[in-house]
């Protein structure tokens, strides 16, 4: 029977060293998974919650730098529905999913006391959706198209007057659900003095009525020692 130190002078003789070529193992984990997210693809749902004819589909032109097939829509709604368009974009290797979910007929209604009911049960729709799939015994999550809103664009008209009771309990309703950016539409209508101001009344109010809004992250910039007095 060999003893212990013997087992290991033995392993020692006969242990391989072997020369690293690369990365491998959970050291090169981060470059694995930058490249499999760029073979699958990306995905992002976008929810624009406005008036007709507010700029929502403007916007997103502008952002992405494609003109969408939107079809026009009637300030004559009787209710508010959701309307969801997929497109597949792609630049260089990088391919994205994007849809966007617009709102047609919000705030065009006389009685818009339940405008924003309607936003709500999407969403929650989504979730629920997404739920059922990971609770299959087979999932199939791979090939699943996410649904799930990631981030709201609210547009605001720019009267320069307080925030309707509308906008109030619609972002109310949706910050707990959603990341919320408020945007003020057509703010080249205004003058910066007013914009600016509009600003300051818009933020005040969403503060007091205790609305969540998303909040971008600061980027600061580290002055050289050399520089630092």
């Amino acid at each position: 029977m060999a003893s212990c130190d013997e087992v290991r002078q033995l392993t020692k003789e006969n242990t391989r060293s072997l020369t690293m070529c690369g990365h491998v193992g959970f050291e090169s984990l981060p470059d694995q998974l930058v490249d499999r997210s760029i073979e699958q693809g990306f995905c992002f749902n976008i929810l624009c919650v406005g008036e007709t004819g507010i700029g929502k589909s403007t916007l997103i032109n502008t952002l992405f730098n494609t003109n969408f097939e939107e079809l026009e829509s009637s300030h004559f709604c009787p209710c508010v529905r959701l309307r969801a368009q997929t497109y597949e974009l792609q630049e260089s290797n990088v391919r994205l999913k994007l849809t966007i979910v617009n709102t047609v007929g919000f705030g065009d209604q006389i009685n818009k006391e339940d405008s924003y009911q309607p936003i709500v049960d999407y969403i929650d729709d989504q979730f629920e959706a997404y739920l059922q799939e990971e609770l299959k015994i087979r999932r199939a999550l791979f090939n699943y198209h996410d649904s799930r809103i990631h981030v709201c664009l609210y547009f605001i008209a720019p009267t320069g007057h307080s925030l309707r009771t509308l906008d109030l309990l619609t972002m109310k309703s949706l910050d707990n659900k959603v990341n919320i950016i408020p945007l003020i539409a057509k703010a080249d209508t205004i003058s910066k003095s007013e914009l600016q101001k509009f600003k300051m009344k818009l933020m005040s109010e969403l503060v007091i009525n205790g609305v969540q809004i998303y909040q971008f992250q600061q980027m600061t910039t580290r002055l050289p020692r050399s520089m630092e007095q």
